[in-house]
C-alpha cells in the first residue's frame, strides 16, 4: 500500500471526526436549549444542524481527468465526500468535509397565559425541538464517530504492520 493511501485513510477519517465532534456539539447545545424562554429582545433559539456544503460532482473521463469518490446518500442530511468542496477524496490526494451550521426557523407556540412573555393571546414563543429527535440525532453521531474511531485504528495497525515488513 502506498504511504500516500495510508495518509489520504488518516485525513478523511479525521475530517468526518471532526465533523461528528461538531455534530454532536451541535446536538448538545439544541437539547440543552430546547425549553429556552425568549431573551430579552424577544429572540427565540433557532435550532441549529450542520450540513454540507456541496456542488455538481466532477466525474472521471476517459482521458484521464481528476475524479471523487462520492458516497450514496440515503437521506438529503447526511454526510457524504463530494468533489465541489474542493475536498473530496481523490486518488493519491487530499480528503475533508467542508460543512456549515444552518440555524433553522421552526419556533412553537405553547398557550401559557400567566407567562409574563406571554403574548395578547396567551402565547409564549418557544423553539422548535424535539428533545427525543435530538437524543436520536445524538445517539446516531456518536456511533458514526466511534465507527470513524474504528477505521483510525484499523488504518494505524495497517501502517504499523506494513513497516514490519
Amino acid at each position: 500500500m502506498k504511504a500516500n493511501g495510508i495518509l489520504s485513510a488518516f485525513e478523511t477519517t479525521m475530517a468526518a471526526l471532526s465533523a461528528q465532534t461538531k455534530q454532536i456539539s451541535l446536538i448538545s447545545e439544541n437539547i440543552a436549549n430546547a425549553e429556552s424562554l425568549p431573551d430579552e429582545n424577544g429572540k427565540v433559539y433557532r435550532r441549529k444542524v450542520l450540513v454540507q456544503e456541496s456542488r455538481k460532482p466532477r466525474r472521471q473521463s476517459r482521458f484521464g481527468d481528476e475524479f471523487y469518490l462520492q458516497l450514496k446518500k440515503t437521506r438529503e442530511g447526511h454526510f457524504t465526500i463530494t468533489p465541489e468542496t474542493g475536498r473530496g477524496v481523490k486518488p493519491g490526494g487530499q480528503a475533508g468535509l467542508k460543512v456549515k451550521v444552518v440555524e433553522e426557523n421552526g419556533v412553537r407556540l405553547v398557550y401559557d397565559p400567566e407567562n409574563p412573555l406571554a403574548d395578547e393571546n396567551g402565547y409564549v414563543r418557544m423553539p422548535d425541538i424535539n428533545p427525543v429527535e435530538e437524543m436520536v440525532n445524538l445517539v446516531s453521531a456518536t456511533r458514526a464517530y466511534e465507527a470513524n474511531v474504528a477505521v483510525m485504528n484499523a488504518a494505524k495497525t495497517i501502517a504499523k504492520k506494513s513497516l514490519e515488513i
